[in-house]
């Protein structure tokens, strides 16, 4: 069992470093995706942090994706106190894995994808 937790927390760190990666990478990432990231990166410290069984990484994985699911959710709704701590989390992780990276890069990059975006909504509905 001990090996198959190890298993499970080698799969935790993946995924904790290719969001992470993604984030600093993909500029223009969107919220879901770097709160799954911040997700990721938290319990991968925290099971190696506090000597937790490496088993409980087998149950956060799939948690880790459903949260992006739920964030999505939660800010399509528009909760206003959710949806303000959401962002402030998701904008601090962001600028703490983005250093090094000019700001008008990063602007450009979710100016860019925002466009992109309007446009596939909007081409999809003409058809």
């Amino acid at each position: 069992m001990v090996i198959l937790g190890y298993v499970g927390y080698a799969i935790l760190i993946f995924f904790a470093l290719t969001w992470t990666l993604g984030v600093r990478l993909k500029l223009g990432t969107g919220t879901p995706t770097i709160i799954g990231a911040v997700f990721f990166v938290a319990s991968a410290v925290v099971l190696g942090v506090a000597g937790a069984n490496k088993l409980h990484s087998w149950w956060l994985v799939p948690a880790g994706i459903l949260s992006t699911f739920v964030v999505t959710m939660l800010l399509a709704a528009r909760v206003p106190v959710i949806t303000g701590l959401v962002r402030f989390v998701a904008s601090t992780f962001a600028l703490i894995v983005r250093v090094g990276i000019p700001a008008q890069r990063i602007r450009q990059a979710q100016m860019r994808d925002a466009a992109e975006t309007i446009e596939r909504v909007f081409s999809n509905r003409e058809e």
